[in-house]
């Protein structure tokens, strides 16, 4: 629990409301449903609502584990391009709620990285997640996987509300969430693209973020190729 003692008091209160949110939510709903009386239509709205936050409070608990995980770099090469498109689908449903259109361009279907698969879907799908989230009615998503001396490069770029300049050097900071993204009606906890980084690091990448608010974010997410790679 060493990461742990590490958090402050706003942090640990930033948790632990976070943690409280979905939990309330469910609970206030399963009450609804005890009570019945509700017609299908209310009652499948209901269902979804408890799935939905049941699905953002295991996602939470997941992110809290792996903080407090030691590294593990077991080096195991996935076809990014493949994994890439299986998240996209993933997240079609979410892209469609909020009305974004992901276009995704690959300069080759045979782009492999050292990296497990899991670690691999915490970066890109988190990453995603949020270009979704804080993108505008109608936005768009633009991922370009590129492979060029012995280094594969990831770009996803999205056409949301921004981040300010003189917040990008801390959007990588556990628990920290920008001021305009705490002014939108969004949850989040502040800590994937914490954890997007930390495991971009483990495996010898880097990330680097380029913004300009009220227009885009972009990441440039960079990994060595794996020797499978052709």
């Amino acid at each position: 629990m060493d990461k742990f003692r590490n958090i402050n008091k706003s942090e640990l209160d930033g948790l632990v409301h976070d943690l409280k949110t979905p939990i309330t939510s469910i609970m206030g709903f399963v009450e609804l449903l005890k009570q019945g009386g509700h017609d299908q239509k209310t009652t499948t709205e209901f269902y979804d609502i408890i799935l939905s936050e049941s699905q953002k409070l295991l996602k939470l608990v997941n992110d809290i584990l792996y903080i407090n995980k030691t590294g593990e770099n077991k080096i195991d090469p996935c076809n990014l391009t493949i994994q890439l498109d299986k998240y996209v689908k993933e997240l079609t449903p979410l892209a469609n709620k909020h009305n974004v259109k992901i276009c995704i361009n690959s300069a080759s279907s045979d782009i492999y990285v050292s990296i497990p698969e899991d670690k691999i879907s915490r970066i890109l799908i988190n990453i995603i997640e949020n270009a979704i989230k804080y993108n505008k009615e109608y936005g768009k998503i633009f991922i370009d996987i590129e492979e060029e001396n012995k280094q594969v490069s990831v770009k996803i770029r999205d056409t949301g509300v921004g981040i300010p300049e003189n917040e990008l050097d801390k959007i990588f900071n556990r628990y920290y969430r920008s001021s305009v993204t705490k002014k939108m009606s969004v949850e989040g906890s502040g800590l994937g693209l914490a954890i997007a980084n930390d495991i971009v690091k483990d495996y010898s990448g880097h990330i680097k973020v380029n913004s300009k608010l009220g227009e885009y974010t972009e990441f440039i997410i960079t990994f060595p190729a794996s020797n499978i790679s052709k």
